[in-house]
């Protein structure tokens, strides 16, 4: 369940979870999801190749791809997943037109670092996972002080190297929820600054803070409890808060090229994903997914938080992560969120 010796998804790779699906949550994910897609018609492009790199966010979708749901065939839709070990391999291959749809982070696909971004040729399709209370957190070493954040952080973070902080990603999630949190103190994180240190490996991350050789490291789930559980560090402050609070995390998406030229089956796919997202996304369901694929520390499981599954793309909603990507200087320019989830043709 763990794949540390994989570089996660994006700059960093997502958090190494394979999740297995259990029988008996495949069939109670089929009782709910089966069905016409709402009157939508016919898709106008039945093959959907989709991208995936494995994580909590995703456990809908692979309920609803699995041949004992049935979910999009009987949408009409066939669907073949293509795995990816990190979100820039998923990121190429949508832009050249090796899959279709995409799963990935928000924070990742409409950053600066996108093209498929800077040239408005993406669209969100359907949302997949937001943060939720405790889902992103610093973490230090149990009984360590953290220098006093605040107004005068500037002489405790002066990026001298004196302290140091391991993100997964200088452009996804947690960077973001670290760059919100010090603002809110009136100490914006300075640009580039190389006290913050970049790891896509979320074991390494740890241990180099419950080794001393990083002051904090910011995570996600289940890494948050892992690493208070089995890596004996402490949880210092929650950044799924404030400005972070309820930040979308993950979603589905495509180009404009695509959901203009199929608008029947972005439309279909949206819809399926919409009751799967209702359906499929309670805590039981992901916590007999881990406890299948096996891996994780059973009282990690038990003990982590989890975020939302939303089955509703709200504008207002991407303008959370929106904001934060433009405060934390990672997305040239400002997006337009009504622009991203309008999907129809020619949007």
């Amino acid at each position: 369940m763990f794949q540390p010796s994989q570089p996660a998804r994006r700059s960093r790779t997502r958090s190494g979870i394979a999740l297995g699906l259990a029988a008996a949550v495949l069939a109670a994910g089929a009782s709910a999801c089966s069905g016409s897609s709402n009157g939508l018609g016919s898709p106008d492009q039945p093959n959907l190749r989709v991208g995936l790199v494995d994580s909590i966010g995703a456990v809908p979708f692979q309920i609803g791809s699995s041949t004992s749901t049935h979910a999009f065939m009987d949408s009409g839709l066939t669907i073949s997943v293509q795995k990816f070990e990190s979100q820039q391999e998923e990121l190429a291959a949508l832009a050249s037109n090796k899959i279709d749809v995409a799963y990935g982070e928000y924070a990742q696909f409409l950053s600066g670092a996108s093209t498929l971004a800077t040239s408005d040729n993406i669209r969100v399709v359907s949302e997949a996972y937001d943060a939720g209370a405790g889902t992103i957190a610093l973490l230090k070493r149990r009984g360590f002080t953290l220098p006093t954040w605040g107004a005068g952080a500037g002489n405790a973070f002066n990026c001298n190297g004196s302290v140091s902080i391991v993100v997964p990603s200088k452009q996804g999630t947690e960077y973001l929820a670290l760059a919100a949190w010090f603002q809110s103190l009136g100490s914006p994180l300075p640009t580039n600054c190389p006290a913050i240190v970049a790891n896509p490996n979320p074991t390494q991350a740890i241990g180099a803070v419950a080794s001393g050789q990083a002051t904090a490291a910011v995570l996600q789930e289940p890494y948050v409890t892992a690493a208070q559980i089995s890596g004996g560090l402490q949880l210092d402050q929650d950044l799924a808060t404030g400005n972070a609070s309820a930040v979308p995390v993950d979603g589905y998406f495509a180009t404009k090229a695509f959901v203009t030229k199929y608008p029947h089956t972005t439309a279909i796919f949206a819809a399926d994903m919409a009751k799967l997202q209702a359906s499929s996304g309670q805590r039981v369901v992901v916590e007999t997914a881990l406890r299948s694929a096996g891996g994780i520390d059973s009282r990690v499981i038990a003990a982590m938080q989890l975020g939302t599954y939303p089955s509703v793309v709200l504008p207002a909603k991407l303008d959370i992560v929106l904001r934060l990507m433009s405060n934390a200087g990672t997305v040239n320019g400002l997006l337009d969120s009504g622009k991203l989830t309008n999907l129809s043709p020619g949007s």
